[in-house]
């Protein structure tokens, strides 16, 4: 959870009990416990929004979604701001991570986002009512449980989550053919990409899709355009196995093609490239390559091995792994200094960070924004490596996704944490 307040670095450091603050209004909220309230109604809501969509998923087809972004969600969203900060007003406000007030808020919440969700977004007209089987049951809510109801004419009591910790829920009664176009979007999953990276293992493809879902909105790929440049570019760098460290096992003419300092030098290239009588010596490649350059030192340094390609757009040179590294401590807030830990760029979740670092800090989205052409491809290519000189190579992949058709309907928010304001 994210409901915020001046204890929650206290609370993350191990205090174990819980500070209660009643209140009368969100002013006085303000004043007493120093929760921001507005963060903490959107943190609440927010939650119960992630419950309720992936309440519902379980529901549909395998690697689909409730598209949150096609229903207007202003109404509910304000309405359930407004309800939950009268109770919390009513309750007072419970700084714990694990607070029974905020649970049963969520629990409620969450329910009534499902029930929206079911019959603004996905049309179902019925659903069964569901409760949990124990004593805690109302007797009411029990006798309901299995029965069919339609969302226009609720129950005595009303539909589930209408009432307090009801330990009920809605489940929808779903026609595939029915639901209507664009009310379901697919999710971003590691079997999609593999026709992007069809040589990459499987458990690497599903944690490099469940980081970029994290990032569809943060990282401005929330549109078919950016997605596909994206991944064609990331493609390009990273390979048919989607490779997390630059390989560097060149023939020597495939390091004159590829770096200037063995273009200038061709006796180092057949030197260090691999040959039939001996194998390509990475680590001098590397020191040599990248050696004073992208705020590397000299060739003796050992830079240019410790700070060579890494992540899915290969993040590459000393000065480039400092940036990220303040980057994302600004972001995310995890203090990991990349500069001095440089292999662990190479973990999924940082190598889709990277990549988004460098896809936003020079300004691609807007430069995919300019559609699915090779105009458009050979202008983000320059950005990325304006020394290549295989521009076919990034306008053939780009082309291939394009047509593959594999994410022309992903879905423009995350699916696992999808928030009100990413729907707007």
């Amino acid at each position: 959870m994210r409901h915020e307040s001046k204890f929650s670095s206290w609370i993350r450091a191990g205090g174990q009990s819980t500070f209660v603050s009643p209140l009368t209004s969100l002013v006085i909220l303000e004043r007493k416990s120093s929760v921001v309230p507005d963060r903490l109604l959107d943190s609440i809501i927010d939650d119960a929004l992630v419950a309720a969509v992936s309440r519902l998923n379980q529901y549909l087809p395998s690697g689909v979604s409730v598209d949150v972004s096609s229903v207007e969600l202003t109404p509910i969203r304000d309405q359930l701001r407004a309800e939950v900060a009268t109770r919390l007003t009513e309750t007072g406000v419970a700084v714990g991570p694990n607070d029974p007030v905020i649970t049963a808020i969520i629990a409620r919440y969450a329910e009534i986002l499902n029930g929206f969700l079911q019959a603004e977004g996905l049309h179902v007209d019925r659903y069964i009512w569901r409760s949990r089987d124990d004593s805690r049951v109302r007797a009411i809510h029990a006798a309901n449980d299995d029965h069919i109801f339609f969302w226009s004419n609720p129950p005595e009591g009303g539909h589930p989550g209408q009432s307090w910790n009801c330990r009920c829920t809605a489940e929808p009664i779903i026609y595939p053919s029915a639901i209507p176009e664009g009310a379901t979007c697919d999710i971003l999953t590691g079997d999609r990409l593999a026709s992007v990276f069809p040589d990459a293992d499987s458990e690497k493809l599903s944690a490099i899709a469940r980081e970029l879902d994290l990032r569809v909105v943060s990282g401005q790929l929330d549109i078919r355009e950016r997605l596909i440049h994206f991944l064609a570019q990331m493609r390009h760098e990273a390979g048919d196995d989607a490779r997390l460290v630059e390989g560097l096992n060149y023939n020597p003419q495939g390091l004159r093609n590829t770096f200037d300092y063995f273009l200038d030098h061709p006796d180092d290239a057949d030197l260090y490239g691999r040959m039939d009588v001996h194998p390509a010596d990475q680590v001098s490649i590397a020191n040599l390559a990248y050696a004073n350059r992208l705020g590397n030192g000299d060739a003796d340094s050992g830079d240019g091995w410790a700070y060579r390609g890494r992540s899915l757009f290969q993040l590459t040179g000393r000065a480039n792994y400092r940036a990220f590294s303040e980057w994302h401590e600004a972001n995310f807030g995890e203090g990991i200094g990349f500069e001095t830990e440089p292999s662990r760029a190479a973990e999924p979740v940082y190598a889709v960070r990277s990549a988004v670092y460098f896809w936003l800090s020079h300004d691609l989205p807007g430069l995919a924004d300019a559609e699915l052409t090779d105009e458009a491809t050979n202008t983000i290519t320059a950005q990325i490596n304006r020394r290549t000189r295989i521009y076919e190579d990034r306008r053939e992949l780009m082309r291939s996704i394009r047509d593959g058709g594999r994410f022309d309907d992903i879905c423009r928010f995350s699916v696992a944490s999808p928030r009100f304001e990413d729907a707007e």
